[in-house]
C-alpha cells in the first residue's frame, strides 16, 4: 500500500514538473485552503469581540434602565422589568435584590414572581459588583445546554441599597455563530474537491494533448510517407504508359503481345488514376489544396468536359444531351477544380450507364447556379446513398462488376464542391437512374 502511494505521488510530482498549470493549481489547492482557514478564523474572532462588544453595551442598556427607575422612583420597576424580559427573549432571569438594615438580602422584585421575597443564593456576585458602584459585572457561566451570562450592579439611594440581577442565555446566538462557521468550512471542503476535480481534469488534458500531439505528429509523418511514395510511384508509371503506347503502334508484335501490351497500358493507366487519386486525398487532408478564383463561363466549361468524354460515350451507345442556356452563365470560382468536379460526375454517369442518356443542366437564380446531372444507369439503393461519398467506398454492387475504381471519386468531389463554396446531392433509384444536383452560391 504504502509503495503504491509513492508511486502515485511520484507520478503526480512528475507530471505537475512537466506541466505549468498543475503546478499553478498544485499551489493554489494547498495555498488557499490555508488562506481561508486563516481569514476565517480572523473572522471569527473579530465577530467575536465584536459581539462581546455589543452584548455589554445592550446588557448595559438594560441595567440603565431598571437603575433609573430605582433611582427616580416614578415608574414601577416591575413593569419596566416586563417590558424589557418580553422584547429580549435572551433574558431567562430579571430580578432586584434589596439589601435591608439586618444584612440579609432577598429578592424585592422579580419576573417570576415565585421568586419574591426569597433570600439570595448568589451572595459571592452581588457583593463583588458591590465593589464597583454604578457599573454591571459580567459573570460568563457555561452551562450543558451553552452560554449563559450574569449580570449585577449595585444601586444605591440615601439609605437603600439594591442588586440588579440578569440572566441572559447567548446559546442560540453561539449556535448561529457556529453554525455559520461550520457551512464556511463545509464550502471550503466543496471548493476543495471542486479543485481536486479540476486538477484531475487539467491532467487528462495534459493526457490528451500529448495524445493529440503524438496522433498529430503521427499523421503528418504518414501524410509525407504518402505524398513521397505517390510521387515516386508516378514516374516510373508515366514511363511504362509512354513505353507502352509506343509497343501499340509497332508493326512488329503478334496479335498476343499486342493483347499484353494492351493489358499493361490499362493496368497502367488505373496505378496512375489510383496515385492521382491518392495526392488529391493528401492535398485535402494536409489543407494544401489551392483555390484560384476567376470568373467562368459555365455553357463553354460545359461543353469542353462533355467534348472530352464523347468518345468513352460513343463506345458504350451513350447520348450525352446538353442544352446551353439562352444567355451567358457566369460563375466565379476556381476553374481547374470546377472542370474536375463535372468530369468526376459525368464520367461516372457514363461508366454505371449501360443504355440510355447522360442529361446535363444548368440553370441560375438570385441564389446562385443549380447543376443537375441525370443518369439512365443502374441507380444507387437508399442505404447505399447515405455511405456514397465515404472514402473507399462503392455501391451499388460495382466491385462485382468489371467497373474498376478506387471508391475515392465522389468523396474527392464532395470535398472540392465544399471548397468551392457549394452543396452536393443524390437522387436516385435503383434500376431507373440517379440525379446528381449541385448549388453552387453566387459572389457577394
Amino acid at each position: 500500500m504504502l509503495s503504491k502511494l509513492l508511486f502515485v505521488l511520484g507520478r503526480g510530482s512528475r507530471r505537475i514538473q512537466q506541466n505549468a498549470k498543475l503546478a499553478f493549481l498544485a499551489v493554489i489547492l494547498f495555498v488557499f485552503p490555508l488562506l481561508f482557514i486563516v481569514v476565517l478564523e480572523q473572522f471569527y474572532t473579530v465577530a467575536a469581540a465584536n459581539t462581546q462588544t455589543a452584548e455589554q453595551q445592550r446588557v448595559g442598556a438594560f441595567q440603565d434602565a431598571i437603575t433609573a427607575t430605582l433611582q427616580l422612583g416614578t415608574t414601577d420597576p416591575t413593569e419596566v422589568m416586563e417590558q424589557l424580559a418580553t422584547r429580549n427573549r435572551d433574558i431567562t432571569k430579571l430580578r432586584i435584590y434589596e439589601l435591608l438594615p439586618n444584612g440579609t438580602v432577598i429578592i424585592s422584585t422579580s419576573i417570576d414572581e415565585s421568586e419574591i421575597g426569597a433570600t439570595s443564593s448568589v451572595v459571592a456576585a452581588l457583593s463583588a459588583s458591590r465593589l464597583t458602584p454604578g457599573e454591571s459585572v459580567s459573570i460568563p457561566i457555561q452551562t450543558a445546554t451553552g452560554r449563559v451570562i450574569q449580570v449585577v450592579r449595585f444601586v444605591e439611594k440615601e439609605s437603600a441599597e439594591w442588586f440588579v440581577f440578569s440572566e441572559h442565555d447567548r446559546s442560540s446566538f453561539d449556535g448561529l455563530l457556529a453554525q455559520r462557521k461550520l457551512d464556511a468550512y463545509l464550502l471550503l471542503s466543496f471548493l476543495f474537491v471542486f479543485m481536486i476535480a479540476l486538477a484531475y481534469w487539467i491532467s487528462r488534458q495534459v493526457d490528451w494533448k500529448d495524445r493529440h500531439d503524438t496522433l498529430e505528429s503521427s499523421l503528418k509523418e504518414r501524410d509525407l510517407f504518402s505524398n513521397m511514395i505517390a510521387h515516386e510511384f508516378r514516374t516510373p508509371l508515366t514511363a511504362i504508359k509512354g513505353y507502352a503506347s509506343f509497343l501499340q503502334e509497332s508493326k512488329t508484335l503478334t496479335q498476343e503481345e499486342k493483347r499484353f501490351v494492351d493489358t499493361i497500358r490499362e493496368s497502367t493507366e488505373r496505378l496512375v488514376l489510383l496515385v492521382n487519386d491518392f495526392l488529391e486525398v493528401a492535398r485535402i487532408q494536409s489543407g494544401r489544396m489551392k483555390i484560384e478564383t476567376e470568373e467562368i463561363d459555365v455553357r463553354q466549361t460545359f461543353e469542353a468536359v462533355l467534348e472530352s468524354l464523347k468518345g468513352e460515350a460513343a463506345q458504350k451507345g451513350l447520348h450525352l444531351v446538353y442544352t446551353p442556356a439562352l444567355k451567358v452563365q457566369l460563375l466565379t470560382t476556381d476553374k481547374n477544380r470546377f472542370i474536375q468536379i463535372l468530369t468526376n460526375i459525368i464520367s461516372n454517369s457514363v461508366k454505371y450507364t449501360d443504355a440510355g442518356t447522360v442529361e446535363v443542366s444548368a440553370e441560375e437564380d438570385r441564389t446562385g447556379l443549380t447543376i443537375r446531372i441525370k443518369d439512365t444507369g443502374m441507380g444507387i439503393s437508399a442505404d447505399d446513398q447515405q455511405k456514397l461519398f465515404a472514402p473507399f467506398s462503392r455501391v451499388g454492387g460495382v466491385e462485382h462488376t468489371t467497373t474498376t475504381g478506387t471508391g475515392l471519386g465522389m468523396w474527392i468531389t464532395k470535398q472540392l464542391v465544399e471548397l468551392l463554396g457549394g452543396t452536393i446531392a443524390i437522387e436516385s433509384i435503383k434500376g431507373v437512374g440517379t440525379h446528381v444536383v449541385m448549388h453552387f452560391r453566387r459572389a457577394k
